[in-house]
């Protein structure tokens, strides 16, 4: 007998996720990619990776609705490449294609005014007015903005363990925790490490962790750093609050470098309430792959 799945794609700067549910609703499946943010990676490896991740999702099931919610898939001429993609790969399937910020607005059944802020590799703010249309601030991509980002504050670290190296910084404890993480002896060494790297955007960011240790741990220039993104991120929250004529929202938020970055998140709630945000609630999505799988299910409801 057939399995037929519906599968919801959340594809980012860093990676893929693919959540296969059966046709009522029961999860059953998982795959996980390599980045599928076509302007970081490109078009030809974004695909490969959402195959990948569709495919290890659901594991011999019939692929019945699917929805792609894809970083960098804000503008129509994107969606449509991968519209027109899906339908030779998945030929007969219900299909949708929004932007990552687009599935994160419809999380927890958020309805009306909303507001959403993705902090991963990347950054972006995402509102939706009463009348539905979507507004932006941020996510120009790491060489024009991504300012609060996970790249944007391992770019800070990394600046801070330089200076400190040639004598224009102050010592830091990022310097040791980057060298230890690489198995390095020396700051020089770091250019080459980070240079050659496969995906040097990939690897940058993934030093913000670092930086929240050393922050917790007292680092000046660690605090100093998440300072300035939590600013930069409530920053652009504002913006896109203002024009939703400031009318208390509910707040939606995801990527790895918020939600698993206590001393950034707690900041960035200080920046929020000093730039005097209101928000309704403030929802915490781990997973917004999950509600991709819910509007590929709502496709054929």
């Amino acid at each position: 007998m057939k399995r037929w799945a519906v599968v919801g794609v959340d594809g980012g700067g860093t990676k893929t996720l693919a959540l296969a549910a059966s046709v009522d609703g029961q999860w059953q499946g998982r795959g996980l990619a390599g980045p599928s943010n076509l302007h970081s990676v490109g078009f030809e490896s974004a695909c490969t990776a959402i195959e990948y991740a569709i495919s290890e999702a659901l594991a011999g099931a019939n692929l019945l609705a699917l929805c792609l919610g894809l970083a960098g898939a804000g503008r129509k001429d994107d969606v449509d490449r991968f519209i027109a993609w899906a339908q030779v790969k998945y030929p007969g399937v219900a299909l949708k294609v929004l932007s990552d910020a687009e599935i994160l607005l419809a999380s927890g059944n958020l309805s009306g005014p909303a507001l959403a802020l993705i902090c991963g590799t990347g950054s972006i703010v995402y509102g939706r007015t009463a009348a539905g249309e979507l507004l932006r601030a941020g996510g120009w991509g790491y060489l024009f903005g991504d300012e609060g980002s996970g790249y944007a504050i391992g770019a800070a670290a990394l600046r801070a363990v330089m200076q400190a190296e040639d004598g224009r910084g102050v010592p830091t404890l990022l310097t040791g925790l980057i060298l230890d993480r690489y198995g390095l002896e020396n700051p020089p060494t770091l250019v080459q490490s980070i240079y050659g790297s496969e995906s040097p955007r990939t690897e940058i960011a993934g030093l913000a962790d670092l930086v929240e240790q050393a922050a917790l741990r007292g680092d000046t220039i660690a605090i100093s750093i998440l300072e300035t993104a939590a600013v930069d991120l409530a920053r652009m929250v504002q913006v896109v609050y203002q024009k939703l004529e400031g009318v208390p929202t509910p707040l939606a938020l995801t990527g790895g470098v918020i939600l698993r970055g206590e001393y950034l998140a707690n900041t960035f709630r200080q920046a929020c309430e000093t730039m005097e945000l209101v928000f309704l609630t403030v929802l915490e999505v781990a997973e917004p792959a999950e509600e991709a799988a819910l509007i590929a299910r709502s496709l054929i409801a």
